[in-house]
């Protein structure tokens, strides 16, 4: 039975979608039928049943993907990659934590609950943003959550220091290529120089142009000044950090 070797862990929000598509170009490369199986997260699967799960990465390609961007802001799932697939490698996209925070608002504004109802009940970003600590301490809200807990977290899952932290903790620094939303849409070609190398792939097989999916508007206007304040508070020199611990400065201005 093969297995994942590839995962794309996110960030949600963050350009893992053309992420996904461009990978799904190359000859060399499987790619999970079902984008986000999510099996690796115990009370959030797409894929619950292993043999189903295992299945979608019967291929003799050099690399099967795994684009489950959950795995990134779940908390058990790092050790559990790191015990089945000790070899795996990573790639990371991440955004302006602020854009990034608004985008998922939006996302659960417009996904839909079985009671016809928007995921996120909240009708206001700000309110949203109100909400979450109390969201965060409270066993009612975990236990009757509408959908996957993080999403609803949406400052503290766009924490990307802590999340990347779990992973550096258990592989080596060179199983991981983190990259920006900003990169992938102002410089597509070097970005995918860089995959290509990281994978050990030849570039052509990815195309010469980098797939756009689920592009948002601008974000900065949609922002109220005092949204601005609760985030700045809590995306205080997170992006320095990001940078630190990568090795080099990404791109954030998207």
């Amino acid at each position: 039975m093969t297995t994942p070797n590839l995962f794309i862990l996110g960030a949600g929000k963050c350009g893992t979608t053309s992420l996904y598509h461009l990978l799904e170009r190359h000859h060399d490369i499987k790619v999970s039928e079902i984008k986000e199986p999510s099996f690796f997260c115990s009370y959030f699967q797409a894929v619950k049943n292993p043999v189903t799960y295992f299945e979608l990465f019967n291929s003799t390609k050099k690399y099967r993907v795994d684009a489950s961007h959950v795995y990134f802001s779940n908390h058990e799932t790092a050790p559990i990659l790191s015990s089945l697939f000790p070899d795996a490698k990573f790639l990371v996209v991440l955004r302006n934590p602020k854009a990034r925070a608004l985008s998922l608002f939006q996302h659960m504004r417009r996904a839909l609950h079985a009671d016809g109802h928007p995921l996120e009940l909240a009708e206001s970003f700000h309110a949203a943003l109100e909400l979450e600590a109390e969201r965060f301490i409270s066993p009612a809200f975990q236990t009757a959550c509408r959908h996957y807990f993080w999403n609803f977290m949406y400052m503290r899952s766009s924490l990307y220091d802590g999340q990347l932290a779990r992973y550096f903790n258990l592989y080596p620094r060179e199983r991981f290529l983190v990259m920006s939303l900003a990169e992938l849409q102002s410089q597509p070609i070097r970005t995918i120089r860089s995959i290509s190398e990281f994978l050990d792939l030849d570039i052509a097989g990815f195309g010469s142009d980098m797939p756009c999916a689920n592009v948002a508007p601008p974000y900065k206007s949609l922002i109220t000044p005092e949204s601005h304040l609760l985030m700045d508070e809590q995306f205080e020199k997170l992006t320095e950090r990001v940078d630190q611990l990568i090795g080099r400065p990404l791109d954030w201005s998207i």
